[in-house]
């Protein structure tokens, strides 16, 4: 995989970080939301997509370090495979071994 697959893996990344503030904020109030509004986690560092899943729709996602939630049309099959799907938003999981290890070592949860 290309440098260029490590810095698509990397905004890929920084999207997640992003996310998991928004859920540590919107779940810190009483009562706590049930809905958040995340970005789409695709490797287009331009992409201010925004999807919105249930709380339990992005533990989901979080369930595993390698999967992202993505706007379908925004899959890259460089560093995606589709696992999956939530309602209209694509599940993926990081596939090469610079995408697999960027997201792993990333992972905020791990």
């Amino acid at each position: 995989m290309s440098e260029s697959a490590r810095r698509r893996a990397l905004n890929e990344a920084v999207a997640r970080d992003a996310n998991e503030l928004v859920e540590e904020m919107a779940t810190a109030w009483e009562p706590a939301a049930d809905r958040l509004d995340i970005r789409c986690e695709c490797s287009r560092p331009d992409c201010e997509a925004i999807l919105r899943l249930t709380v339990a729709e992005y533990e989901e996602v979080r369930s595993e370090s390698r999967q992202f939630a993505v706007f379908a049309e925004h899959v890259d099959p460089e560093v995606d495979r589709v696992v999956g799907a939530i309602r209209a938003y694509s599940l993926v999981e990081k596939v090469g071994e610079i995408g697999v290890e960027v997201a792993e070592a990333t992972d905020p949860r791990s």
